[in-house]
């Protein structure tokens, strides 16, 4: 993560995450701010203080008064976008005069996303996903001018949009996510093996249709999309680090069928097997 002070009280912070796990920042992990997400790419995880989960997929935001969390899950392992900070009475503070010069009622704001402590989750129209963009564009070179302008415009546009019903299928108590994680360990531990999803789910006494239900939500896929590209994923590791013979690197992966397997990897990669390895073995000179 890489943070910008905006304005005493508000701060600005892009998100870059290849791992499933980021720690929040030492200053920002005690603070219980009101707190703007937006998704860009990838998948994250917030844990609410009422003990629930919700999921940003791309293009998703959401507005909460959030204790911040101590670390950040990011399910797919991937994950870019922007994360903004708010100590209201400090920047009431300090910048008031800025504030209602620009008619930007950060109480009305924190009360109509946040009314009795919840959390607002949604997807951005056109309007704001443009507002969200420019922010974003200036991850790559950023001027503290223009990203002041445009999160002063982003307020703007919240307070004085039409706010659309939240979602409501994006919470997922503890114990759902922990079924979701725990069936993706199983499916995972040994790609040789092909588990029927509906054994896991009396393993966990759910319904099949409930497990494939949490397992969308937290990964947002379903199980037979995960696991192919996970054993595809797996299979262009051994391709590249291993010269291990593509029959056997089939067979790791599941596929007892070469042909099957060449055609699988084929429409992810866009490359054969063999002419991946080629291309890896390319780059590595």
């Amino acid at each position: 993560m890489t943070f910008y002070t905006l304005f005493p009280g508000l701060t600005l912070a892009f998100i870059f995450v290849n791992a499933p796990v980021w720690p929040e920042s030492d200053e920002n992990s005690n603070l219980k701010p009101l707190l703007i997400n937006y998704c860009v790419s990838g998948r994250s995880e917030l844990l609410l203080d009422d003990g629930s989960y919700i999921y940003l997929k791309e293009n998703d935001f959401c507005i909460s008064e959030q204790t911040a969390q101590k670390e950040y899950i990011f399910p797919t392992k991937q994950y870019q976008g922007i994360k903004i900070y708010f100590d209201l009475s400090l920047l009431f503070q300090s910048c008031g005069e800025l504030l209602k010069s620009f008619s930007l009622d950060l109480p009305n704001l924190e009360e109509s996303y946040c009314g009795n402590h919840k959390t607002y989750l949604g997807e951005a129209d056109s309007e704001l996903e443009n507002i969200f963009q420019n922010l974003w564009r200036l991850s790559e070179r950023p001027s503290i001018f223009h990203l002041q302008i445009y999160t002063l415009e982003l307020l703007h546009r919240l307070l004085n949009m039409e706010i659309r019903p939240p979602k409501t299928c994006g919470f997922y108590t503890e114990t759902q996510v922990e079924i979701a994680k725990r069936a993706a360990q199983i499916l995972s531990d040994d790609l040789r093996q092909h588990i029927p999803v509906r054994q896991i789910a009396e393993r966990f006494s759910v319904s099949e249709t409930s497990l494939k239900n949490y397992f969308r939500g937290v990964y947002g896929q379903n199980i037979s999309t995960w696991l192919r590209e996970i054993r595809m994923n797996e299979a262009a590791r051994l391709l590249s680090a291993t010269k291990r013979p593509i029959a056997e690197i089939s067979e790791q992966v599941g596929y007892s069928n070469q042909g099957k397997f060449a055609a699988v990897f084929k429409k992810q990669f866009g490359l054969s097997p063999l002419e991946y390895r080629r291309s890896k073995n390319l780059e590595n000179r």
